[in-house]
């Protein structure tokens, strides 16, 4: 019941088939859900006031994957209940919108990604790490401050409107011409 209650629901492990949905949900071109990630193994975070901490890779041991199947999804079952409605829900809405069609979208903004990626990365200045020298600092903030929207939230934006703004009209027709919800 409590999904019914919400528009739309990404699921984080399937973000990119999550964002095509809402994009072709919402008629927007894919360019408009690309995103420059800041948060990724080998990063940095703490772009909202907190010291910077280095991003490690995640990783599990036998005994953690045990309890996370057994206690722990015991402890969370309504967590887990929403997260399993979510699947489902972005699935039968997949199906809807067409499979196929979703797929080539995905391959389409998996494409526009990694050029934002390739061309923005050395143009993008992210609050961490801070450099040391006070002068240094100050140029840094003044930087993150053109670079990202808000502390670490939609860092790249500008570098990601140049890099995408030739393909928004290019893709949009693939995706303005969904027939979910029709008929």
């Amino acid at each position: 019941r409590i999904i019914n209650g919400y528009d739309f629901v990404a699921v984080n492990e399937r973000m990119e088939e999550s964002l095509v949905v809402l994009a072709m949900l919402a008629q927007i071109p894919l360019t408009d859900v690309v995103v420059f990630s800041s948060k990724i193994a080998g990063g940095y975070d703490g772009g909202n006031g907190r010291s910077c901490v280095k991003l490690k890779k995640k990783w599990t041991t036998p005994k953690i994957d045990e309890y996370i199947r057994g206690d722990y999804q015991s402890a969370n079952k309504d967590d887990y209940l929403l997260y399993n409605a979510a699947q489902r829900s972005l699935d039968k809405t997949i199906d809807a919108l067409g499979r196929h069609r979703v797929e080539e979208n995905v391959k389409l903004l998996r494409s526009l990604q990694q050029q934002n990626d390739e061309q923005c990365a050395s143009k993008v200045t992210m609050p961490c790490p801070e450099p040391k020298d006070e002068q240094e600092k100050r140029d840094h903030i003044r930087l993150v401050k053109e670079s990202c929207y808000f502390s670490d939230i939609g860092c790249g934006h500008a570098c990601t409107d140049e890099v995408l703004a030739d393909y928004g009209e290019k893709e949009w027709a693939s995706i303005t011409t969904s027939s979910y919800g029709q008929g």
